[in-house]
């Protein structure tokens, strides 16, 4: 997708600029690790790639734990908080990533649609190409929009996550896989690091 396409992606949704500042700084990780893969003569679509980094969270207020409009935006308006309640109405049950990937597939980019699917947090055994495993990673490396390590990120999200009823050996474990992604990536593409 082109800057302009997703820029208005932006607009037409109403997404806060907190969120356009983690889904840039996802895209920044996304890219630094696409190159580290072309240089070892591994073919990464980037721009599909980086598309998906900039719109993986574009639904984000949907499903929100706390909805708190202008702690999002204090300069929200009465029509982006219109805006963002029925994104909450219509998507709520099925979360950011479902929504995002759906209306993406009606504009007609059913590949951006599939990368972005894959991020959420659960899918972990379902990530099959590099540009899966990078945007998994990337966004797990990003808290708000600051990089910083996994151990990190994991302690804010249960932090975030503490009063939802999950099941906590599932959640470590899945933090468990994603420790053996990292070393994965790495293994494959050298040591790697970022301003965490």
């Amino acid at each position: 997708m082109t800057k302009t396409e997703i820029n208005k992606f932006y607009k037409t949704y109403r997404v806060p600029k907190n969120i356009i500042a983690h889904m840039q700084k996802v895209a920044e990780i996304c890219e630094i690790l696409a190159d580290k893969f072309e240089k070892k003569g591994i073919e990464i679509d980037k721009e599909l790639l980086i598309s998906a980094a900039l719109l993986h969270d574009a639904i984000r207020v949907c499903d929100m734990k706390e909805f708190k409009p202008l702690e999002l935006d204090p300069k929200a308006t009465e029509e982006d908080i219109a805006i963002w309640k029925e994104l909450r109405l219509l998507y709520g049950k099925i979360g950011h990533e479902m929504a995002v990937s759906r209306l993406l597939r009606f504009m007609g980019e059913p590949n951006v649609a599939g990368l972005i699917l894959k991020h959420d947090f659960y899918r972990i055994d379902n990530l099959n190409t590099w540009e899966e495993k990078i945007l998994y990673y990337a966004d797990k490396r990003v808290d708000h929009d600051k990089i910083v390590t996994l151990q990190t990120r994991f302690v804010e999200g249960r932090k975030r996550n503490n009063d939802k009823d999950d099941n906590f050996d599932k959640i470590d474990a899945i933090e468990q896989k994603i420790y053996l992604l990292e070393k994965e990536l790495i293994a494959e593409i050298g040591e790697f690091s970022f301003d965490a």
